[in-house]
Formats: C-alpha cells, structure tokens, sequence
C-alpha cells in the first residue's frame, strides 16, 4: 500500500519525534552536532587507498554467500581496515566518508555472520540479504569519477608521513567519540 505524501510527512515527524525522544531518555543531546570534519584529502586518499584490499574480500565473501555458504572469518587480520574506515568517516570529502561507510557497513556484516556462528544461530541468517548488503557495500567502496573528482590534484602521501597524519588525528577522533555529542 502506497503512502501519499503528506501521510509520509506526517509519519516522518513522528519519526523525527520518537527519535528526539530516544536521545531524550538516554541523556544524549536533542540536537547533535554533525560528524566534525577533520581528515584532509591527502590522507583521505591513501586511507582509501588502504581499503582496497578489503573491496578484494568483500567479493569473495559476497561469491561464498553466493554459494549458499558461510564461513567465518577472523576479524583480527581485519582491525588495520577497521581502523582506516573509522579514521576516513571523519574526511572532509564527502565521498571519501561514503567509502568509509561502505567498508564499516562490510565490517559489521562479517561480525554479524561471525557471532551468528559462534552462538550455533545460523539457521536465522538471511544469506540472500546479506549478499545484496555485501554488494552494496562493494559499491560504495568502489572507487568511481566521484571520488576521483574530491581526491583530484592531491598530493600522495608517503607511507611514514601516513601513519604520522593518522596517530595525530585518532586523539581527536577519540575524544569526539566519547564526548558522543554528534550522530
């Protein structure tokens, strides 16, 4: 049954409504402040850059979720691309944090399928729907003429002035999150 549009605007401020109320009652701010954007472009870039290698796996996972099959994978070996996504969510270009959101979103999906294991609860996964939300998230890892417009002209940064950018910028991420004033 199709909405018309003033019941979906009605339905969206009740939305809007129950949600203020939710960070009302958990002592969050009604209000919260917009993701700071504090990565720069150069960094951006060899952050996504980094990821790359997890678009390789997500394809392969999305062809074992293709076979009908599951298989878990150590989130371990994958922390160095938790840890780029969650740097590259704070870029000033907003399709480097699109990026971001797509490797974070792959992420999730591995830790979902790997605690569904761990508990015996495979029966409960949707493998389709995991495998249509892998693809998404490939597509939003796929480095496009958007991207290539925000990153164009620059400059390349070397591996040692990389890790330098991110140590410097991680205190900030960090304190932006536990002060957990923006959404």
């Amino acid at each position: 049954m199709a909405m018309t549009n003033a019941e979906l605007r009605t339905d969206i401020a009740r939305l809007d409504e129950k949600l203020r109320q939710i960070r009302i009652d958990n002592g969050r701010n009604l209000d919260p402040k917009p993701r700071p954007k504090i990565v720069d472009i150069p960094l951006s870039m060899a952050l996504v850059d980094r990821l790359q290698p997890l678009k390789v796996i997500a394809v392969k996972y999305a062809a074992v979720l293709a076979a009908d099959q599951i298989t878990r994978i150590d989130l371990s070996k994958l922390a160095k691309y938790e840890e780029a996504a969650k740097v590259l969510r704070y870029s000033t270009g907003f399709w480097c944090s699109i990026h971001a959101l797509g490797a974070g979103s792959f992420l999730r999906i591995i830790k979902r399928v790997n605690e569904a294991i761990d508990t015996g609860k495979t029966d409960e996964l949707d493998i389709n729907g995991l495998m249509r939300k892998v693809h998404f998230s490939i597509g939003l890892m796929t480095k496009d003429s958007a991207l290539a417009y925000e990153i164009k002209g620059a400059a390349v940064m070397a591996e040692d002035a990389v890790y330098i950018a991110i140590a410097e910028v991680l205190p900030k991420i960090h304190q932006y999150e536990e002060d957990d004033m923006y959404e």
